[in-house]
């Protein structure tokens, strides 16, 4: 559910960060449902709903709401906005007029955030994916850019919810970037970057993470 506190603006849950219950702005299944629906204009096929895209995979953002209203009478660009500036996984951002996706397109989209920094990242896969991966590199899905955790530990716990027995790849990322390799920070915990060839990628000891036995 979406909430907004009178100090701290719109939120999920029930409690704003200093405590407070707020004010109910959108229930738990419509939040749901206009997620779901901004997901697949942003992400997955905004001409199907009437949205143009650019290249870097902005829309306008008042179409958006236009749409969204045309979809769920309950629903508004109010409602969008609260949306994207309550979500904590930092799906989606709002630059004037505009709005996109951050991450997770599976339209073509050349995104053009900040490039990476870290030299290390980190793959979360199952054991079967990790063999295969080690020996081809990983490569886009489903969606348009291959999805890479800042640390080894939010790497394994993403796979965890994949697989029972998560296994982590490690990612030279700044030997692959100095090879050519196009990767993006999307946030703290996420970096998008292009196909990364196998000989940038190791999997990590399981000696190296001792975290594994608290999830």
């Amino acid at each position: 559910m979406i909430k907004r506190c009178p100090q701290h603006g719109f939120f999920r849950g029930e409690l704003c960060q200093c405590g407070s219950a707020g004010q109910l702005v959108l229930d738990e299944t419509k939040t749901e449902q206009l997620g779901r629906l901004v997901a697949g204009g942003l992400r997955h096929f905004p001409a199907d709903l009437g949205l143009e895209m650019d290249c870097h995979g902005w829309v306008d953002l008042a179409k958006l709401g236009e749409v969204v209203l045309s979809r769920h009478r309950w629903a508004s660009l109010d409602l969008v906005v609260a949306m994207i500036q309550s979500d904590s996984k930092q799906r989606y951002e709002i630059r004037g007029d505009r709005v996109r996706a951050r991450y997770g397109h599976s339209v073509d989209v050349d995104l053009d955030h900040p490039e990476n920094r870290r030299p290390l990242l980190y793959y979360g896969a199952s054991e079967e994916e990790a063999d295969r991966i080690l020996e081809i590199g990983i490569k886009p899905a489903s969606q348009r850019y291959v999805h890479l955790s800042g640390t080894a530990e939010k790497a394994w716990h993403v796979a965890t919810f994949r697989t029972g027995n998560p296994k982590v790849i490690q990612v030279d990322a700044a030997a692959a970037q100095k090879a050519g390799v196009k990767m993006m920070t999307v946030n703290e915990d996420i970096v998008i970057s292009e196909t990364i060839p196998y000989i940038y990628l190791s999997l990590l000891a399981t000696r190296d993470m001792a975290w594994r036995e608290k999830a």
